[in-house]
């Protein structure tokens, strides 16, 4: 099921953020924003490598080395969804691989989220 999702995901929406199955369309908008910042892939790397699909795994990390770049962005994301999705992803992938590419992208992005945190309260 991994295989067929990825390789729908990969067919029909590689790059967007998610994929809608039923339309064969790639979404990029709401809570990832209306860019493509390549959710899906950041979000399945650590499974993919968990089970052993190394060529599959090998295609999203050449995606995130060559595309996924939040100093592009120009659209309003969810603090905490980028959080868990693109920070948690590349965090658990670089546990998993001790790849210090995903250690980079992440810290990266978190350095992006700062700025919300800055509040009278801390909380975003």
């Amino acid at each position: 099921m991994t295989l067929h999702a990825w390789r729908g995901y990969k067919t029909y929406a590689w790059g967007k953020n998610e994929l809608r199955p039923v339309s064969k369309g790639g979404h990029s908008a709401g809570i990832f924003g209306h860019q493509d910042m390549g959710a899906t892939i950041v979000d399945a790397l650590d499974t993919l490598f968990i089970m052993g699909l190394t060529d599959e795994f090998n295609e999203g990390r050449a995606w995130i080395q060559n595309h996924l770049d939040f100093n592009q962005l120009t659209s309003q994301m969810s603090v905490f969804e980028t959080n868990i999705r693109f920070v948690g992803g590349l965090l658990s992938s670089y546990s998993l691989t001790g790849d210090p590419l995903f250690r980079d992208r992440a810290l990266h992005i978190a350095r992006k989220l700062l700025p919300a945190f800055d509040t009278p309260t801390g909380i975003p």
